[in-house]
């Protein structure tokens, strides 16, 4: 007859929160120590002692390494919010497409550490097949957000009636992506950048 297995509960240490909370900090610790290590310097152990827990949590929480490469990834993700919470109503296209422009540059100014991190872990992706497909899906969700907008603001006469909607998105994804290797870049350079971008989606009735 098998032996019956019964579940062993998993530590709780001292001062732990919820299961949420105590994800998000297992999430802060990991992209802090992209940030000063590289991916290279990502070990779960290292992940575990910052946050004050045992690896048996961890793993309670996130049973891969690749499980918590994602959550990293779509914690940061998560941040450039697609429209601000509270509205009903989009606003129109273009105006929607510059708040979000200038939206996620606001998210790089103040949390430029996240975009290393994303940076770092997109140059390994090149070697990477399971980090590639997490990336690739945040990429494919980016732009799907992007796509609509685009092509109701060229259906609508404020972009180019020539507009690519796909090629457009990928073209604002990739922009952002290349911040980081402009060093030296300022605050107010990379809006102005953003801004000639979107100009040049613009149709040529629309207010400059």
């Amino acid at each position: 007859m098998p032996t019956s297995r019964t579940s062993v509960p998993v530590p709780r240490e001292r001062g732990a929160g919820s299961g949420a909370q105590r994800r998000q900090e297992i999430v802060a610790a990991a992209q802090r120590l992209i940030a000063d290590k590289g991916f290279e310097g990502l070990r779960v152990r290292e992940v575990a002692d910052r946050v004050g827990i045992n690896i048996a949590t961890l793993h309670y929480h996130f049973p891969s390494k690749e499980a918590l490469v994602t959550a990293v990834v779509q914690d940061i993700v998560g941040r450039l919010d697609r429209v601000p919470a509270g509205d009903v109503q989009p606003p129109p296209p273009r105006e929607h497409l510059a708040g979000h422009l200038h939206h996620v540059l606001d998210q790089f100014e103040r949390h430029r550490e996240q975009f290393v991190v994303l940076n770092e872990l997109y140059n390994r992706a090149i070697r990477d097949e399971a980090l590639r497909r997490v990336l690739q899906a945040s990429d494919t969700a980016w732009t799907d957000y992007l796509v609509p907008i685009l092509r109701a603001g060229r259906d609508n006469g404020q972009l180019r009636a020539d507009l690519d909607p796909v090629a457009a998105a990928t073209l604002i994804t990739g922009f952002f992506k290349s911040l980081l290797f402009h060093l030296g870049l300022t605050p107010q350079g990379a809006r102005q950048a953003a801004d000639e971008l979107l100009r040049g989606l613009d149709s040529q009735e629309t207010p400059r």
